[in-house]
């Protein structure tokens, strides 16, 4: 395994890295020109980050739907074309697509193009006025199993920058989550990575790979270490259970990352909307995530005080409406208020199964609707009918109150 170790020196007290992933670009010419999306949202999310300074962009894998050096060169040259001579630190890791290929390319012929394209190793180890930066590739295309081989050598690497970390967080950039940590990882979560991460409480690990909205405040775990899951560039994915699907309405619109400034006293997460290409805007900037310095992990993120604080959603009005569509019921009604966001709705008729609907967060809490939408199968003509729709939170708690929606088709 070729590791490639590099130490900067960025000026000031104070230094800002930008917290990106899961480009899945197009793996040809034919497919980019057919749809750029995704290339769209790397270059908003550049743009962005440049202007509000980022010294460093961490990119945690997935550059290519599939690992083809034409992705790879999109996304080279979508960092020159934004960035120009005056590019950041770069360090970025290859995830499980980049290793798939309709071909029969070797793990081996991808890792090479990634070095040849990119000019940096799959596996670094970079020293940022102290801060100790590993950026540690899957060997492998496993949706589930990439580190078996990478083991040895990150817990090398984490050893030595243990020795030289005392008051600072380690950060590892890994392209999956280990299982069970934060949000998405007990539905897509990688199973050889907590053995290694568990022995150096300091370390803050970033990962990409489940695409979850980095909104909820389930996207940042902290445990035996700290783990954040930090979304997508490409689309939202959320977990399955839901009428309106795993991968919702709209889902590329709205590409987030994070914005960490590591300051003298703290450091702090912003999470950054990028959809407008230009400045972007912090999502929930309020709830920023602090780290206080001199840095220890002492669990303030663990889930069970967060869940124990939290309080359930509630309506302030309780009146809706519904009409034929087609063959659709279209059920419509002031949106639920919550200490944090509505996360889904419920809804109830008697002698069905309850339907459960995301609603609209992920794209955006200050863009949540007022109003909510949300299309059922039509009742049989002459059906009678009472819906009950109750307001769920991430942490799963339900609205005591509930709106209630009498229809006779």
């Amino acid at each position: 395994m070729h590791s490639e170790a590099k130490v900067f020196q960025l000026p000031g007290e104070s230094f800002f890295v930008g917290v990106i992933s899961d480009t899945q670009l197009p793996p040809t010419k034919k497919q980019l020109r057919e749809n750029d999306i995704y290339v769209q949202n790397l270059r908003k999310a550049l743009r962005v980050l440049k202007a509000r300074g980022a010294d460093v962009i961490l990119f945690a894998g997935d550059i290519g739907d599939l690992g083809t050096r034409f992705a790879f060169r999109t996304y080279a040259q979508t960092f020159t074309e934004v960035f120009g001579v005056q590019e950041p630190i770069v360090q970025t890791i290859l995830g499980n697509h980049d290793y798939w290929n309709k071909s029969l390319f070797s793990a081996i012929s991808h890792r090479r193009a990634f070095r040849q394209i990119l000019g940096q190793s799959p596996w670094t180890h970079y020293v940022i006025n102290g801060y100790h930066f590993i950026g540690a590739s899957p060997d492998c295309g496993s949706m589930t199993a990439g580190y078996r081989r990478v083991a040895k050598w990150l817990d090398r690497e984490l050893a030595e920058a243990q020795k030289e970390s005392a008051g600072k967080p380690i950060f590892v950039m890994t392209h999956n989550q280990p299982t069970n940590t934060s949000y998405g990882s007990e539905d897509w979560g990688d199973t050889t990575l907590d053995a290694v991460l568990r022995k150096y409480p300091t370390v803050i690990n970033f990962s990409g790979h489940v695409h979850y909205s980095l909104l909820d405040e389930r996207s940042v775990w902290q445990g035996a270490y700290t783990v954040i899951n930090t979304q997508s560039l490409s689309y939202t994915e959320l977990e399955p259970g839901k009428v309106n699907g795993t991968i919702p309405p709209h889902a590329d619109d709205t590409p987030m990352g994070y914005l960490l400034e590591i300051g003298p006293q703290k450091i702090q997460v912003h999470r950054l909307n990028f959809a407008d290409g230009k400045h972007g805007y912090e999502e929930k900037p309020d709830a920023r995530w602090v780290f206080p310095l001199p840095y220890q992990n002492d669990e303030r993120y663990a889930f069970e005080p967060r869940r124990a604080k939290n309080q359930p959603p509630r309506f302030s009005e309780t009146a809706g409406s519904a009409k034929v569509r087609g063959d659709e019921l279209i059920l419509s009604f002031p949106a639920a208020q919550d200490d944090d966001f509505v996360h889904s709705y419920k809804v109830v008729t008697d002698g069905q199964e309850p339907l459960l609907f995301f609603s609209d967060f992920y794209n955006g809490l200050t863009q949540m609707q007022k109003t909510v939408t949300l299309a059922l199968p039509a009742p049989k003509p002459g059906t009678h009918c009472v819906y009950r729709v109750y307001a769920v939170d991430s942490w799963g708690r339900e609205s005591e109150n509930f709106v209630e929606i009498v229809f006779t088709h």
